[in-house]
C-alpha cells in the first residue's frame, strides 16, 4: 500500500488512481478536522473516480455547505448532476456558485472564470440541443463575457441568434466579430452561410472570396463558393 508523504500529493493519488491510499489519506484529514471544505471536496471527486455517485454528491454538497464559494466544487458537483441528467439541479448549483465570480474584483482570477466559462458553455450547448434559444443565448452570453477569448462561442451565439429567428442580430454579430478579428475565419464562413440561407448570393460570394484571398484554396470557403457560384448561374 502506497503510504502518503510530505512530497505526495491527493491529486497524484487519483490521478495514478491509487484510490485506497487516497480515501486513507482523507479519511485521516476528516478525523482531524470534519469541517474542512477542501477535504470534502477530494473525497467527492475520489468517489466520483470510482463511481460512487451517492457518496460523491454527499461529500461536494459538505464542501459547498462548508464554504458556498469552493468553485472547484461547485463546478464538479454540477457536472456530476449534468451526467446523471439532473440538469435544473446543475444549473441551480452553478448558478448560486458562480455568484461569487460576478463579484470579484476587477483584478479577477482568469482560470476560474475560464472554468465558469465553460461551464456555461455547456449549459447554453444543452439548451440549444433542445431548441431553447433564449436559455442557449442567455448562457452563451454569460460564457463570453467571463472568457472574450474564446471566439467559437460567439460563433454559437449567432447560431442561436439565427435559430430564434433573430437573422438581422446574428448577422451583426458575425459582422463585428470579423472586423474585430480578421484572421479569424470561422466568422467569415458562417457569416457567408447566413447570407446564403437568406439567397444573398452576392454577399455569400463576397465574404467567401475574402476567406480566400487571406488564405488561397481553404477547403470550406473553395466548397462553399462553388455552390453559391452554381446556385448565382442556375438563377440566371
Amino acid at each position: 500500500m502506497i503510504q502518503m508523504t510530505e512530497s505526495s500529493s491527493i491529486q497524484d493519488l487519483l490521478s495514478t488512481r491509487h484510490y485506497q491510499a487516497a480515501d486513507q489519506w482523507i479519511r485521516d484529514q476528516l478525523q482531524k478536522n470534519p469541517k474542512n471544505a477542501g477535504t470534502h471536496y477530494w473525497a467527492g471527486v475520489s468517489a466520483y473516480f470510482q463511481n460512487k455517485i451517492p457518496e460523491a454528491v454527499s461529500h461536494l454538497r459538505s464542501a459547498l455547505d462548508l464554504d458556498p464559494k469552493h468553485t472547484d466544487a461547485a463546478i464538479c458537483l454540477s457536472v456530476l448532476m449534468n451526467d446523471i441528467g439532473n440538469y435544473d439541479e446543475a444549473k441551480k448549483i452553478f448558478d448560486q456558485a458562480n455568484q461569487s465570480v460576478l463579484r470579484k474584483s476587477f483584478d479577477k482570477d482568469v482560470e476560474i472564470d475560464r472554468k465558469f466559462a465553460i461551464k456555461h458553455l455547456e449549459v447554453a450547448d444543452l439548451y440549444f440541443r433542445y431548441r431553447r434559444y433564449d436559455a442557449a443565448i442567455e448562457e452563451y452570453t454569460k460564457a463570453i463575457h467571463l472568457d472574450p477569448t474564446a471566439l467559437e462561442i460567439r460563433i454559437r451565439r449567432a447560431k442561436a441568434f439565427a435559430k430564434k429567428g433573430f437573422l438581422t442580430r446574428a448577422i451583426q454579430e458575425l459582422q463585428i466579430l470579423r472586423k474585430e478579428q480578421p484572421s479569424y475565419l470561422q466568422a467569415s464562413l458562417q457569416l457567408g452561410l447566413l447570407y446564403y440561407s437568406q439567397q444573398n448570393l452576392i454577399d455569400a460570394i463576397s465574404v467567401w472570396e475574402s476567406v480566400l484571398a487571406i488564405q488561397p484554396g481553404q477547403r470550406e470557403a473553395t466548397a462553399y463558393l462553388e455552390m453559391a457560384q452554381r446556385s448565382q448561374t442556375q438563377s440566371l
